[in-house]
């Protein structure tokens, strides 16, 4: 795409235009230069955004619409410092420059109020909107005529009959405000329409708050409070900068108009620009107070002085922020180290330790995209989308590759620099060090839940082989001596009799270690049967007890037998504390299976969890249940309104 560079020259003339208004205006005593720093405020930063958008997007109108307010509004100033240094000097023309002043500002002031209607693509919400964004329009056209012909001419607090008015004020600044708080609110409306609509809504959201404090300001200047007439103009000089700074900041972190190199190029002078007319100014300010000079020249000299002195420092230290702020940390590796490791510090679960590292690492270069991938591309941390073009570094640790840290350049296009890549190479051995420790985690975990699942299958299996075998073989054999007791002679009885009785405690031994082995009822009713017996056995139905219930959506499938065992015992001690401590009137059960989890939750209705929560022996082996099969347990209790057991267990 070819760039035109001459659009440049919008800005260039707006920032000279307003520093020679206000060395102009400075230099003598005029009654109030409040709208001289709004000129100042809106005729830099204004421009600056629109020629950024117009040398990328010179098709969309929104670039012209910030270049023209910034203008007009530096054309008032450069008009109304020649109109009250020329008047005090003699020169020529200051009669018609203060004619200017008068309307020249609302070129630019009218268009402004126009952008939010416009944003991001230069078009209306909606076709619906072309007619009242027309009558809008229709609406500048009339009060730009009527700003050249008022009977009156103000310049910088004074006012005087206007040789070309015939319009009366009071009308003129009647329609000024309608026209000002009808377009002021209609950007505001467009600007909620788009953002409900809106696929990423944070790329607008800073301009709809702008638009929003914009109305504010315009609403206040309006109808000022008692005693505080000039409070909406200093309001405006707040607000309006806003406008083209939310536009900037959605375009930095959101790319809304992929221009970020642009705007790299030029933030650090724009910014010292700003701080030094402000330095100017206020040094000029300052000595005309002390020094009580009617007409002279030494403010000016003054102000001067003060800027030369003061440009090196400033730009230097404005650089360092604006680096800062859209490079982040990488001209500090230790810096960017620490965060990393403060974040790796803060995870309690060994198996989710890299979480925040791919923000970390984005927040860090200010990347819009950074993404760390494991050995088999799977996705362990991700911010911004896993970037498909970049830099893609491996993560090696012990020789051996772990996995992969890509990261996406600032805009499109655009290479990272060698301090970037130094960056993400000393974050790659510690990245990978940490994506090591969550793969051995995590195969652990995998470990631990097939023992789990093994050790249940088992013991379901041995249970039933007890259950089903060996029991009823001993019981048999009981019998089958109590025969031959009968059949066998005298002296042979008692010794028959010590047989049977072996016999008799070998089959309560097994009955005991296959209900010790996995709760019976499981087998016999399943979970749900099970959990209902429980409730019989832990709450019969007495006066005065709470109301226990199960209740299950749906059927359950075939649950394996690990999870049969945590769900059971997870619900067992969790009614026994809702029964022992919640003092509670009802208690329910729910049980719910999903593709690949089971839900279960235990609610009373008792008197909450103490504060502070103190974890018993009871409660830390259900939520060790849960872990062991890689699952979730979570309680949450409010006073009075009683606690709620939560687990969800993989299937």
């Amino acid at each position: 795409m070819r760039i035109h560079r001459w659009p440049w020259l919008i800005p260039v003339a707006s920032s000279a235009a307003i520093l020679a208004g206000a060395v102009l205006t400075t230099a003598v005593p005029a009654p109030d230069v409040t709208y001289l720093v709004l000129d100042a405020v809106v005729g830099l930063t204004f421009p600056l955004v629109g020629v950024l958008i117009v040398t990328r997007r010179p098709r969309n109108p929104l670039g012209w619409l910030f270049c023209l307010s910034g203008a007009g509004l530096a054309m008032q100033a450069l008009a109304g410092g020649y109109a009250v240094y020329g008047e005090a000097h003699g020169w020529p023309a200051t009669g018609f420059a203060a004619w200017v002043m008068n309307w020249v500002f609302f070129t630019g002031f009218g268009p402004l109020f126009l952008v939010p209607t416009l944003l991001p693509d230069g078009r209306p919400p909606s076709p619906r909107w072309r007619w009242p964004i027309g009558a809008l329009v229709l609406a500048i056209a009339v009060l730009q005529v009527m700003l050249m012909f008022r009977d009156r001419i103000w310049v910088w607090g004074s006012e005087e009959p206007s040789p070309f008015g015939f319009v009366p004020t009071d009308v003129a600044a009647a329609f000024f405000e309608a026209v000002i708080i009808a377009m002021s609110v209609a950007g505001v409306v467009a600007l909620a329409i788009r953002v409900r609509s809106a696929d990423d809504r944070r790329q607008l959201l800073p301009v709809l708050a702008a638009a929003v404090a914009v109305a504010v300001a315009v609403i206040v200047d309006t109808v000022p409070p008692d005693g505080l007439p000039l409070l909406g103009a200093w309001l405006h000089v707040l607000t309006l900068p806003l406008l083209p700074a939310a536009t900037a900041v959605a375009i930095f972190r959101y790319r809304l108009f992929d221009i970020e190199v642009l705007i790299r190029r030029t933030v650090v002078y724009v910014a010292v620009t700003c701080l030094l007319l402000g330095a100017y100014l206020a040094t000029v300010a300052t000595f005309d107070t002390l020094l009580r000079r009617d007409a002279g020249v030494l403010e000016p000299l003054l102000g001067t002085a003060v800027v030369a002195v003061a440009f090196a420092p400033v730009r230097d230290a404005v650089q360092r922020a604006v680096a800062r702020l859209l490079f982040g940390n990488r001209g500090e590796p230790a810096a960017a180290l620490s965060r990393l490791g403060q974040r790796l510090e803060v995870s309690a679960d060994p198996t989710r330790l890299l979480d925040g590292a791919a923000e970390t690492v984005a927040h860090t270069l200010r990347l819009p995209s950074v993404a760390v991938l494991a050995a088999d591309g799977t996705p362990v941390s991700v911010v911004g989308g896993v970037p498909e073009h970049g830099v893609r570094l491996p993560l090696l640790s012990g020789g051996h590759r772990e996995g992969e840290l890509r990261a996406a350049p600032r805009s499109p296009g655009e290479a990272l620099s060698r301090l970037d890549l130094a960056v993400l190479d000393d974050l790659a051995p510690h990245l990978a060090v940490a994506l090591t420790a969550v793969r051995l985690a995590r195969e652990v975990q995998s470990s631990r839940e097939h023992l789990v699942i093994a050790r249940e299958e088992e013991r379901r299996r041995l249970r039933r082989d007890l259950h089903d075998g060996l029991g009823p073989g001993l019981a048999a054999i009981c019998v089958r001596l109590d025969l031959i007791r009968f059949t066998a002679p005298p002296d042979l009885h008692e010794q028959l009799g010590e047989v049977r009785q072996l016999t008799h405690d070998l089959v309560v031994d097994i009955r005991r270690i296959v209900d010790d082995l996995r709760p019976p009822a499981l087998d016999e009713l399943g979970l749900g049967g099970a959990l209902e017996d429980l409730v019989l056995d832990m709450a019969p139905d007495l006066d005065g007890a709470p109301a226990v219930a199960v209740r299950l959506p749906m059927p359950l499938p075939v649950l394996p037998a690990a999870v049969e065992v945590a769900a059971y015992r997870i619900s067992q001690e969790a009614l026994a504390n809702a029964l022992r401590h919640a003092d509670a009137s009802n208690v329910e059960i729910m049980v719910r299976a999903e593709p690949g989890r089971l839900f279960l939750e235990i609610r009373d209705d008792g008197r909450g969890l103490p504060a502070p929560v103190v974890e018993g022996v009871g409660s830390g082996s259900i939520r060790e249940r849960a872990a062991e099969l890689g699952g979730l347990l979570r309680r949450t209790s409010s006073p009075g309104k009683g606690t709620i057991v939560e687990a969800v267990l993989p299937l």
